[in-house]
């Protein structure tokens, strides 16, 4: 019977913790024996780390309060929000878009497909309109008539 009270225990709270006694229980044991075997375990709930002393204690908590212990730095302020696209000022003059090559006048200059302008990068050109990228952001600009 004790040793089934004993498995059980050490289901409920962990095998290890039943096994980490100095000696082993008999089958033959007699109550006084059987308590100072139960006596033994540790208690799972325990603090299980050797707790400072007074006198220590208070001297870390006199050290923080004198500020000889630096305060851990606030976390760095979050990034702002990136700025609203603003597309470049393009002035799109004509487009020949029916060919094998399609071109556009752009700010008075001729381009292809490819082809950059003000730092910006001719992506597609349409009938009646260019589509331009500039750091990731592509935007349309129309033929200005």
């Amino acid at each position: 019977m004790r040793i089934i009270l004993l498995f059980i225990f050490g289901l409920f709270m962990g095998s290890w913790q039943a096994l980490c006694v100095e000696g082993e229980a008999s089958a033959d044991m007699d109550e006084a024996a059987f308590g100072a075997f139960l006596s033994q375990l540790k208690n799972p709930f325990a603090v299980q780390m050797p707790q400072a002393s007074g006198k220590i204690a208070n001297q870390v908590v006199n050290a923080v309060a004198a500020g000889a212990v630096p305060s851990p730095t606030p976390p760095p302020s979050p990034t702002p929000p990136p700025k609203p696209f603003v597309a470049p000022d393009l002035k799109v003059s004509g487009v020949l878009w029916a060919g094998p090559k399609p071109q556009a006048i752009v700010n008075d200059r001729v381009v292809g497909v490819g082809d950059v302008v003000q730092d910006v990068k001719v992506v597609a050109i349409h009938k009646g309109r260019v589509e331009f990228n500039v750091q990731g952001n592509n935007f349309i600009v129309e033929v200005q008539k």
